[in-house]
């Protein structure tokens, strides 16, 4: 029970758990049909962006390799403090001890090949260091931080879908819902993932903390250490974004709270409507809070930020074929309602 009472869900993405697995999504043998459209397209845009850049060939020749998309990479890379911010997790990866650098490393050989500079960064040459440091802040800045507000909003949606379920239902219907591919065993307390190796992990009172991951694609990812700090870095949904405003729902609430209402889905958060309707924060409470009052969305907050949900109501009025202003023209054609 004390582990189940210490499971958390990271608030905000993961820096460098995000910067190495999008690091998988750029590797030679990776299938970009295997992942979501919208990852996919980055990974065609990012390679185009890097193509006869002298960054892509650093990222060639200096991340892909000690990144790569196979059972193994090094935990080093991804320390548990890059849930604090990039620098800050950078700096962990910079200060990480020699010896556990090496003994990573000839890990890594192992299972995949020696990396041209691994011997470098095996006996902690402060050029080999800042090479890393510089290329992985390079990429994250030329790669990822465009993303980076998109990615935000999809992880704030899935931490207030798990708190949402959480709050409810308790922690043993949030853990069996965690992603379509996991299965919850409440009588052993056993989380049963997809996993590329066998790979137990035995949490000991130390709790779980759930990263949810834009990059991530199939199978999650954990530390291959299991004496490190449990995590699960698992994928989140994917669906692609509201489509065009029905007109019949423009005509009748207006043309901005229509985009509003299309645009919430299950813990929108304020961030993703003001980027996808282009309106004013003061705009937004506004016609919120009249969409609220009328029972077509319902509002939350948690840790200062502000989150919206459609209700079946709301659902019903932003369905194209069950529009209310077309609903009513077609019974009137059909002679209902009379007296």
């Amino acid at each position: 029970m004390q582990d189940l009472a210490r499971v958390r869900v990271c608030s905000d993405p993961h820096f460098q758990w995000e910067l190495v697995l999008s690091l998988h999504q750029l590797q030679p043998g990776s299938t970009p049909g295997a992942s979501p459209a919208d990852v996919a397209q980055w990974r065609a845009d990012t390679l185009a962006a890097l193509s006869g850049q002298s960054l892509g060939l650093r990222v060639h020749r200096h991340l892909l390799p000690l990144a790569p998309a196979s059972s193994y990479f090094p935990d080093f890379l991804t320390p548990y403090e890059g849930m604090y911010g990039f620098e800050v997790g950078l700096d962990a990866v910079l200060s990480t001890p020699r010896g556990r650098i090496g003994s990573e490393l000839h890990r890594l050989t192992t299972r995949s090949g020696a990396p041209s500079w691994g011997a470098e960064l095996a006996h902690g040459r402060l050029s080999a260091l800042h090479l890393l440091g510089d290329t992985m802040r390079a990429y994250f800045n030329s790669a990822l931080v465009p993303l980076w507000p998109a990615i935000t909003d999809r992880i704030a949606t899935e931490r207030t879908r798990l708190a949402a379920v959480h709050a409810t239902r308790g922690v043993h219907t949030m853990l069996a819902n965690l992603f379509p591919a996991a299965i919850w065993h409440p009588r052993d307390r056993v989380l049963e993932t997809p996993y590329p190796i066998k790979h137990s992990v035995h949490l000991d009172g130390r709790g779980l903390t759930l990263i949810p991951s834009w990059f991530c694609s199939g199978s999650p990812v954990a530390f291959a250490d299991t004496d490190l700090p449990p995590l699960l870095v698992y994928p989140i949904d994917h669906t692609p974004a509201p489509g065009p405003v029905p007109d019949a729902l423009s005509k009748l609430i207006g043309g901005t709270r229509a985009a509003i209402l299309a645009t919430v889905t299950f813990g929108t958060p304020t961030t993703a409507i003001l980027r996808r309707t282009g309106i004013s924060a003061s705009q937004l409470s506004r016609h919120a809070a009249v969409l609220r009052d009328n029972g077509l969305i319902t509002e939350a907050r948690h840790a200062g930020r502000t989150f919206y949900t459609r209700t079946p109501l709301g659902d019903t009025v932003t369905s194209p074929s069950t529009s209310p202003l077309r609903s009513s023209r077609a019974s009137r054609s059909r002679g209902a309602g009379r007296c």
